[in-house]
C-alpha cells in the first residue's frame, strides 16, 4: 500500500535555518519517484523570537510546480501546548487549524501514514490529546527530529533549539500510543558548535556546492531563492528561467548542516551504506545509520533519559552505526534523491 507522509516543519521566508527549504526538497523528491504520497505541510507559527518571518508558502508552491504534486497546506498554532487539557476548548479556530489539519490527514489514510517533526511538536500534541485513539489506529510512525540523545543526562549540555519551542509538547510526544522514531539533533549540545559527528545524534555538515553543482538548473533555483532570503513573491519567474538564476558565490561556499535526512530514507525502508548508495533498510551490517529500540521517559521540562529494549518496543533510536563514513555517505545519498527532481 502507498506509503503517506505529512511533514510538519519550521519553514519560514527568510528562513531561520536553511536546512527545513533542503528537508522539503527531499521530501518533494521521494513523492516525485513515487516512493511515497505526500499528504500535506504543516508549517509552525512563526515563533516571537525570530520577528519579520511568514510560513514559507512560496517555497512550498516552487516544488509543486517542479513536481507536479500538488499539496495541502496549512499554519500551526500561535498558542503553546500545555498538559492541561481545559486549556484545549480556549483554542481558536485558527490555533486548532494545524492539529485538525493533521487529524484529518489520518482519518484519511487507508495505508501507512507517517508524520514527520522536523521543528515544534505544538500542533502534533494537541492533536494527539484531542483524539488519541486515531493515533493509536492509524499513526504508521512519527519521526521526531529534535533533543539531544546521550544516556547519559548529565552530559547532554542544555536544551535543544526544537526542544524549547515547546518543551511541554516535546514531552506530551513521548506519550502517544504509536511507534516514534526518535531521531536527536545532537549527542551533546556540544557537538552543535563543533560540528562534529556522534553516535546519537543526527547531525551531518556539507559544503552546499558538493550537491548543488550537480542538480539540476530548475532545482538549483529553487535553492537560490530560498539560500539567499529573497522575500520577492513572483516565485515562479526564477524556475522559468533557471540558468540565468546562478547561485551566490556565498552560497556554494556556504556549509550546511543537516538532520533529518535519514529519517525519510528509512520511512521508504530504505538506507545508506558507506559509499553513499541507497539499499534496502534490511541490509543492517552495510548501513551507516540504523534505529535500536529503547524505552524513553521524558519530564515535562523536555529532558529524556532512555535504556535499551526488547524487540517488542515502539521507540526507537537513531544510531550512527559508521562515524567515520557517515556524512558523507548521506551526502552522496541526498544528491542521488534530489536527482528526481529536474
Amino acid at each position: 500500500m502507498t506509503i503517506r507522509l505529512l511533514h510538519q516543519t519550521d519553514l519560514f521566508r527568510p528562513y531561520i535555518d536553511p536546512d527545513d527549504h533542503w528537508d522539503l526538497a527531499c521530501v518533494y523528491a521521494l513523492a516525485a519517484s513515487g516512493q511515497l504520497e505526500l499528504g500535506g505541510v504543516l508549517v509552525d507559527f512563526p515563533p516571537n523570537h525570530y520577528p519579520g518571518r511568514s510560513p514559507d508558502v512560496t517555497g512550498i508552491a516552487q516544488l509543486s510546480y517542479l513536481t507536479g504534486l500538488p499539496t495541502h497546506m496549512a499554519v500551526g498554532s500561535s498558542v503553546p501546548y500545555t498538559h492541561d487539557r481545559a486549556s484545549l476548548a480556549t483554542l481558536s479556530r485558527r490555533d486548532r487549524a494545524g492539529a485538525e489539519f493533521l487529524l484529518r490527514y489520518l482519518r484519511d489514510s487507508e495505508g501507512p501514514a507517517y508524520i514527520s517533526i522536523v521543528g515544534s511538536c505544538r500542533d502534533l500534541a494537541i492533536a494527539a490529546k484531542l483524539d488519541p485513539d486515531l493515533f493509536r489506529n492509524k499513526c504508521a510512525g512519527i519521526y521526531l527530529n529534535a533533543g539531544t540523545g546521550h544516556p547519559d543526562v548529565a552530559k547532554q549540555g542544555g536544551i535543544e533549539y526544537n526542544v524549547e519551542l515547546n518543551a511541554a509538547a516535546y514531552a506530551a510526544t513521548f506519550d502517544i500510543p504509536c511507534p516514534i522514531y526518535w531521531m536527536p539533533c545532537f549527542e551533546t549540545i556540544r557537538q552543535e558548535a563543533e560540528g562534529t559527528v556522534e553516535r546519537y545524534g543526527t547531525l551531518y555538515r556539507f559544503k552546499q556546492r558538493d550537491i548543488l553543482s550537480k542538480l539540476s538548473p530548475a532545482l538549483q533555483s529553487y535553492f537560490t531563492y530560498s539560500l539567499e532570503g529573497r522575500t520577492d513573491a513572483r516565485y515562479l519567474q526564477p524556475l522559468l528561467a533557471p540558468r540565468s538564476d546562478v547561485p551566490s558565490f556565498v552560497t556554494f561556499r556556504a556549509d550546511r548542516d543537516m538532520w533529518c535526512t535519514a529519517g525519510f530514507f528509512h520511512m521508504v525502508s530504505h538506507a545508506v551504506d558507506k559509499a553513499g548508495n541507497i539499499i534496502p533498510s534490511s541490509n543492517t551490517d552495510d548501513a551507516v545509520f540504523g534505529f535500536r529500540p529503547v524505552d524513553i521517559k521524558c519530564d515535562p521540562n523536555g529532558v529524556p533519559t532512555w535504556t535499551d529494549a526488547d524487540a517488542e518496543s515502539n521507540r526507537f533510536l537513531f544510531e550512527v552505526k559508521d562515524l567515520d563514513s557517515y556524512a558523507s555517505a548521506m551526502t552522496l545519498a541526498m544528491t542521488t534523491l534530489l536527482g528526481n527532481i529536474q
